[in-house]
């Protein structure tokens, strides 16, 4: 486990948001749960993109958001990520069935879009990755560890 710290980056343009993505893969082994917090359109899945590749699991071209069908699984030499988007699940009850416990192993690494709107997940997340709008562009992106 490491030491809690927290980085502030500011990216301009959706290319720079991932290779941010990819230089913070370096710091997120698993088994770990990552919060993404950000509002609709913020990049969420973007930096994912540059996750995916960073960890070798996917290229960001066949990297997109799991809106509809909940969990995108990645696979990869030595990880197993879990890309997840909470936005569509309202309730407890839509949340237990997705399984989420299940996918907890020494090779999971759990990126949550929209894991904020559970308490559980605020209180167990080890890492949030906080994307904030600051122009048309521009991102101001957080990265918090537990």
């Amino acid at each position: 486990m490491m030491a809690p710290s927290r980085m502030e980056y500011i990216t301009h343009s959706a290319e720079e948001t991932i290779t941010l993505g990819r230089e913070l893969a370096a710091r997120l082994r698993p088994p770990r749960v990552i919060v993404l917090t950000g509002d609709l359109g913020a990049g969420k899945t973007t930096i994912i993109k540059g996750i995916a590749e960073g960890l070798k699991v996917e290229s960001q071209e066949n990297v997109t958001s799991p809106t509809f069908t909940l969990v995108h699984e990645y696979r990869g030499p030595s990880v197993t990520l879990y890309h997840i988007d909470l936005y569509r699940v309202d309730s407890l009850r839509q949340l237990e069935t997705l399984g989420l416990d299940d996918l907890r192993d020494e090779r999971g690494l759990i990126l949550l879009e929209w894991g904020e709107k559970f308490e559980r997940f605020r209180n167990e997340a080890d890492a949030e990755i906080r994307i904030e709008r600051i122009g048309e562009n521009d991102r101001k992106i957080t990265f918090t560890t537990r």
